[in-house]
């Protein structure tokens, strides 16, 4: 097939895509569809499927030993999107996560809010008519969430219980203060129009979704926390798992693979916490914090840090970096209506014309029970050289289809989130760690994500409780805070957290496949721009790319 035929055929796939998810077009900076919200419901669920399907059928008849790299790896994401959407679509994942506070219809409007423009005329009534469009959202999420019940796939009651509070809390807002606010400017008649939209049509929608949440579908919910104990729960975890990492992964190999990781960085993490002087990491940790030296004083401080950070990194990356996005990130902090339930740090992308830079998220929330030496390795994970690189590079090759560029997450998460954690270590090349109590923290964090492969495998298949799992990220140095909200998402958000890890280690095989071809020819700064400029592919595309298995 020619390469044009390729293209043709990815892009209307991709424009489909963007009509069928309107949010994505927003989260690009594409408006066409900003006036839209997602189709929830079984009409929804028949375009996805049947788009799907048709799209498979079309690659199926192409043969991909006759395609260029950026065509093969075009139809190779494709493809991969195509099987992990049926694969939900069949395994009914919906009814497991519309109750969900990481991502389930309740969170929708501080998406919107976070990403939308509403600056001049056009975009405000693209913007209200969003708004307007959230009670049929709305009642599509109650069907879906009166089928979970009836059918017994439910998720766990913590998250219920999460997901409810944020709405409690979004509906206990004045709707003058309500996240719908955020996008809009000073003129004072578009703020009414709005917040008259929020109090008649926005509020009511939420009472009732929060009401069939509190009445119907929280007494029905789960006190166990794994996905395997659902009804057709193995099969669900094992379609999330391969939609995540696009690996076929055996549960007990990755448990086991954990264990192994969080032993090795166990014996590095003493001996840097000898290093600092104490027996073990944990006794480093403790006395830092009785000293009252391991948080800071205020949200403006933790911001201001990490903004040093961004600088300090970007300034840097030269050395290790042949090619940088055209512009930094900035950073802000996570916004205190849904700061309780959000990680530590996250970043959105910039837009495609730059109206919106790319935004480090940091969370103020309980700060003094957040580890100050944890936040150097958090921003080069999130931001430079971590995701901020990786997306920002990616959206800016030239050439590429917007399928490509905007898209790879939709292929799976695991290339995404292992350059992040692959980031972490190489800011310790990098030179950016400023005391051992950062590189702790760098190394904490690396026990982690191998904690992650052991905690995630633990609940969803081995029926392991919250309790210990929060106690197994203690013991990679968490603190009771970020371990409570990390296991939480993991209960709620089943094979996501096995990403990190299982990527890095990808890197790192391509890395030393690398090294050893080509011996003391060897660049790292070539390595580097070779794996950014391959973008977020499938890891069995990414392996072809480097020869590694």
């Amino acid at each position: 097939m020619a390469s044009q035929q390729v293209r043709d055929l990815v892009d209307h796939y991709w424009e489909g895509l963007l009509e069928r998810d309107p949010l994505m077009g927003t989260f690009i900076g594409d408006e066409r569809y900003d006036d839209r919200l997602p189709d929830l419901g079984a009409d929804g669920r028949a375009a996805e499927e049947t788009a799907c399907r048709q799209a498979l059928e079309a690659l199926a008849g192409i043969d991909p030993d006759t395609l260029d790299d950026s065509d093969r790896a075009d139809v190779d994401v494709m493809r991969a999107i195509c099987e992990r959407s049926l694969a939900r679509i069949e395994q009914r994942i919906d009814r497991f996560e519309v109750v969900n506070h990481m991502h389930g219809a309740g969170t929708m409007l501080a998406q919107v809010a976070s990403l939308q423009r509403a600056d001049t005329p056009d975009r405000v009534d693209r913007y209200e008519a969003r708004l307007r469009a959230f009670p049929t959202m709305l009642d599509a999420a109650i069907e879906i969430a009166r089928e979970a019940v009836a059918t017994g796939v439910v998720t766990p009651r913590i998250v219920a219980e999460r997901a409810l509070a944020q709405l409690d809390r979004i509906l206990a807002l004045a709707p003058e203060d309500s996240p719908a606010m955020l996008p809009l400017g000073d003129d004072a008649v578009v703020k009414e129009r709005i917040a008259a939209t929020v109090r008649e049509v926005l509020y009511p929608a939420h009472a009732r979704f929060r009401d069939v949440v509190r009445e119907e579908y929280l007494p029905a919910s789960t006190q166990t926390i794994g996905m395997s104990a659902l009804p057709g729960g193995a099969e669900m975890y094992a379609a999330e798992v391969l939609g995540w990492t696009s690996l076929d992964l055996d549960p007990k190999t990755v448990h086991e693979l954990g264990v192994e990781r969080f032993e090795q960085i166990q014996t590095e993490r003493d001996v840097v916490a000898a290093e600092l002087g104490f027996p073990t990491p944990a006794a480093a940790i403790a006395d830092r914090t009785a000293r009252g030296e391991n948080t800071l004083p205020s949200p403006e401080a933790l911001v201001a840090m990490a903004e040093d950070q961004v600088r300090r990194s970007w300034e840097i990356a030269p050395s290790f970096f042949g090619r940088l996005p055209r512009a930094n990130c900035q950073v802000r902090r996570v916004e205190e209506f849904r700061e309780a339930d959000e990680p530590f740090a996250f970043y959105n992308p910039p837009t495609e014309d730059g109206s919106r830079p790319g935004i480090y998220y940091i969370n103020a929330y309980d700060l003094s029970d957040r580890a100050l030496h944890h936040v150097a390795s958090v921003t080069y994970h999130e931001a430079n050289p971590g995701h901020h690189f990786q997306i920002a590079l990616e959206q800016e090759t030239a050439g590429r289809s917007a399928l490509r560029r905007f898209g790879g997450a939709f292929a799976g998460s695991a290339y995404c989130e292992g350059w992040g954690l692959y980031s972490e270590r190489l800011a310790d090349e990098m030179g950016l760690y400023l005391d051992g109590w950062e590189r702790l923290g760098m190394l904490d964090n690396q026990a982690h994500r191998a904690a992650r492969l052991i905690t995630d495998t633990g609940i969803h298949m081995l029926g392991w409780t919250r309790e210990a799992s929060i106690a197994k990220l203690e013991d990679a140095g968490q603190t009771h805070t970020d371990a409570a909200i990390e296991v939480d998402r993991y209960i709620g958000m089943p094979g996501q957290a096995l990403c990190y890890m299982v990527g890095m280690i990808e890197i790192e095989k391509a890395r030393e496949a690398t090294r050893e071809r080509e011996g003391a020819a060897f660049s790292l700064r070539e390595f580097h721009d070779r794996v950014l400029a391959i973008g977020q592919l499938p890891l069995p595309s990414f392996r072809r790319a480097f020869g590694t298995s």
